[in-house]
C-alpha cells in the first residue's frame, strides 16, 4: 500500500471492501447447496454490515487530508478502482453463486478467502493509522478473526 493515502483514504477503501463483503456473503447465502453454510453467510452479511456502519461513523470522523483532484469524484473512483481491481476482487465468487447453486466447499473458501485479504489490509491499515485509533482496528481485526473460525469450523464440521 502506497504510503501516501491519508487515513481517510484508506478508511474509505475499508468501507468499499465491506461493502464488497456485505454483496459477496448474501450471494452466498442465497445460492448455498448447505443450509447450515447459508446461515453463516447471512449471519456474516449482517457482521459485515455492521463493521461498514462502524467504519463510515469513522471515516466521518477523521479529520479531511483532501487533495486536490482534477475533476470532481476523482478521488474516490481512483480509490474505488483500487478496491474492485487490487484488493478484493471477489467478483467471480459473485458471479458464481447468483448463477448457480455454489457447494459448500467453494462457498467457504471464497469467505475465508476473503476474509484473509481483508485482515491483511486491516493490518496494513493498522500501521498507517493514529494510536488512538488502533483499538479500532484491533476490535475489527478481532471480528475477522472470529469469522474465519466460524467458517473453519463449519468446514471441519462438514467434512465429518
Amino acid at each position: 500500500m502506497d504510503k501516501t493515502y491519508t487515513s481517510s483514504d484508506v478508511v474509505q477503501m475499508a468501507v468499499q471492501a465491506k461493502g464488497k463483503s456485505v454483496e459477496l456473503y448474501m450471494a452466498l447465502a442465497r445460492s448455498s447447496e448447505n443450509y447450515h453454510v447459508s446461515n453463516l453467510f447471512a449471519e456474516l452479511a449482517k457482521d459485515e454490515q455492521r463493521h461498514k456502519l462502524q467504519m463510515e461513523k469513522w471515516f466521518d470522523s477523521l479529520r479531511t487530508d483532501e487533495r486536490e483532484e482534477a475533476y470532481p469524484g476523482e478521488k474516490a473512483l481512483y480509490l474505488k478502482a483500487l478496491v474492485d481491481e487490487n484488493v478484493f476482487n471477489c467478483e467471480g465468487a459473485c458471479k458464481q453463486a447468483l448463477n448457480q447453486t455454489i457447494s459448500e466447499e467453494d462457498a467457504l473458501q471464497a469467505g475465508i478467502t476473503f476474509e484473509k485479504d481483508f485482515m491483511l489490509f486491516l493490518h496494513e491499515l493498522k500501521q498507517n493509522t493514529a494510536t488512538e485509533r488502533a483499538t479500532t482496528v484491533d476490535k475489527l481485526i478481532e471480528e475477522e478473526v472470529s469469522h474465519l473460525g466460524k467458517m473453519f469450523h463449519l468446514r471441519e464440521k462438514i467434512k465429518k
